[in-house]
């Protein structure tokens, strides 16, 4: 992939792989949902709970040990996994930090899905009304 000048590699990274998994989910002759159901996790958040998931498998804790060793309670610890919130930038780092994972790709993650969520990513509007 050609490097554009000034983007950071991992949120480069993190968009490439939220491009992926949205053109999985889409399927022929359906229309594209303009919003998702309540309570339904938006793709981006969706993604970085995956990541976030896969980094608690790699530490070997539980949620209670999660929660020992960050300031977190189990309870947030389970509802940022399954993607119910999105987890606090510092929950982030502080798994990423307990796995041994750079947090690059995973802020990123997380940036896009704060972005997407406070509606700072929404569409264009076409043409004036």
């Amino acid at each position: 992939m050609a490097r554009l000048t000034g983007e950071d590699p991992a949120r480069l990274l993190a968009l490439r792989e939220i491009a992926a998994a949205g053109r999985q989910r889409h399927r022929p002759f359906a229309p594209a949902p303009e919003t998702t159901a309540p309570g339904t996790p938006s793709l981006e958040r969706t993604i970085l709970a995956a990541a976030l998931r896969e980094l608690k498998t790699r530490t070997g804790l539980s949620l209670a040990g999660l929660a020992e060793r960050t300031a977190y309670s189990r309870s947030s610890w389970h509802r940022c996994l399954t993607g119910t919130t999105l987890p606090p930038r510092r929950a982030v780092e502080d798994l990423c930090r307990l796995a041994d994972e750079p947090p690059g790709r995973c802020l990123a993650l997380w940036e896009i899905a704060e972005s997407a969520e406070s509606g700072r990513t929404t569409r264009a509007k076409t043409g004036p009304r």
